[in-house]
């Protein structure tokens, strides 16, 4: 079975208490829509188990992309005798990941021996952007955050990161008409009907051939959502 997640947020338990939910085995597929680190204190632990598994695939989210702005000036000064102060770009990518959570992360990382260390920063320096699917006559188009500028005769390696990691679609976003494209990075109930916002669980949204998963695993009451795209069966945690 092939299943995707995403926007775990440092939220080790859940990870792991989802991959027991669906029996996740050595024949299955995840994919991981960016947005593992930040907010919840175990990101890097979760990254650390993820590139162990040959069967997990992780996409870049935006969260990533900030760590790996901001972390090089922090491990130029943690590995060296002699500290040197941060350039004026390390000191504003430090300030915008701790704006988005990223202390929690950074002490995380930070804990790591040099060889886990290594292998997480490798991992999510190699994490891809996109991915694209086709699973019992189904094509799924799997990014982070959505499309922006989208244009369906437009080749997914024509992207540029931002208009992928930063997207927010809106509730009538169409995308492919033979395609489904399953995003994470916008919680569910930004999507809801603006009226129904407060009454809507915390569940996968639906909407022609988008589908966001996001539903805000790091937030009070937020859940882990997954989907299987052989079946289109929810799970939660």
């Amino acid at each position: 079975m092939t299943y995707v997640i995403s926007d775990i947020h440092g939220c080790y338990d859940k990870y792991r208490q989802l991959l027991s939910v669906i029996r996740f085995c050595p024949e299955d597929t995840l994919y991981v829509l960016g947005d593992v680190i930040d907010r919840g204190p175990d990101g890097f632990k979760i990254l650390l188990d993820m590139a162990q598994r040959p069967n997990v695939v992780g996409l870049m989210g935006n969260h990533e992309t900030m760590a790996i702005q901001a972390l090089p000036g922090i491990m130029r000064n943690v590995r060296q005798i002699r500290k040197t102060a941060l350039t004026k770009d390390e000191t504003e990518a430090l300030k915008l990941w701790f704006r988005n959570g990223g202390e929690l992360s950074l002490a995380d990382f930070l804990w790591l021996n040099d060889e886990p260390s290594q292998i997480v920063w490798e991992y999510m320096r190699k994490m891809p952007l996109y991915r694209e699917v086709e699973i019992g006559g189904r094509c799924f188009v799997l990014v982070h955050g959505g499309l922006d500028n989208f244009s369906p005769s437009r080749p997914l390696s024509d992207y540029e990161p931002n208009e992928i990691l930063w997207c927010r679609p809106e509730p009538d976003t169409v995308y492919y008409p033979d395609k489904y494209v399953v995003v994470g990075h916008t919680p569910v109930q930004l999507l809801a009907v603006e009226d129904d916002k407060e009454d809507t669980p915390a569940k996968i949204y639906h909407n022609g051939n988008l589908i966001d998963i996001d539903c805000g695993c790091a937030f009070q009451g937020g859940w882990l959502g997954c989907l299987c795209l052989d079946t289109m069966e929810e799970f939660y945690v």
